[in-house]
């Protein structure tokens, strides 16, 4: 008899949580649900995926903004298009006279997406671009402070041997 009670004691215990935990598993199951239904998600999925421009177009409106080049009206909307064209605007206007900012520009753009390969490779031909107008700006400016320091000293030559004359004339 103790071992039927034993038994039956055992069984119903299990029976109470087994039946407990599925009664939890529900209600949590439902709370979530309920949550789903009360807080939407607020950014709404976009229709279709982002577009990163190709290569060839990058150039194309590279080629557009500084060389007059023609695009054909594309109406397709791409990642950074915008960013992109303004960018290719202000480094044609300024790449010779200001490319610390046009390269300060590329940077911010180039760290602004993440772009597929081909266009990182893009930007990197780019920055090695303008680091090279860099150094080249730098190395003339050395230049011309050596010619003006050449021309300084020729000119003070200049004017001692003058003296120099014009003393042995008295």
């Amino acid at each position: 008899m103790t071992c039927y009670f034993k038994s039956a004691f055992m069984a119903c215990f299990i029976l109470i949580g087994l039946t407990g935990c599925e009664l939890t598993s529900d209600t949590s199951t439902k709370n979530s649900d309920s949550m789903k239904a009360v807080h939407p998600n607020p950014k709404p999925r976009p229709k279709t995926e982002p577009a990163y421009p190709s290569a060839s177009t990058v150039i194309a409106w590279h080629a557009s903004s500084c060389g007059g080049f023609v695009l054909a009206a594309d109406k397709k909307q791409y990642v950074g298009k915008r960013e992109i064209q303004s960018y290719f605007n202000f480094s044609c206007k300024n790449n010779s006279l200001a490319p610390e900012k046009v390269l300060t520009m590329l940077l911010q753009l180039d760290q602004a997406y993440y772009w597929p390969d081909d266009i990182k490779h893009y930007w990197w031909l780019q920055k090695q671009q303008i680091k090279q107008q860099i150094n080249a700006k730098k190395q003339q400016q050395a230049l011309s402070d050596k010619m003006q320091k050449t021309l300084s000293s020729l000119a003070t030559i200049e004017q001692q041997l003058l003296l120099r004359e014009e003393t042995k004339e008295q």
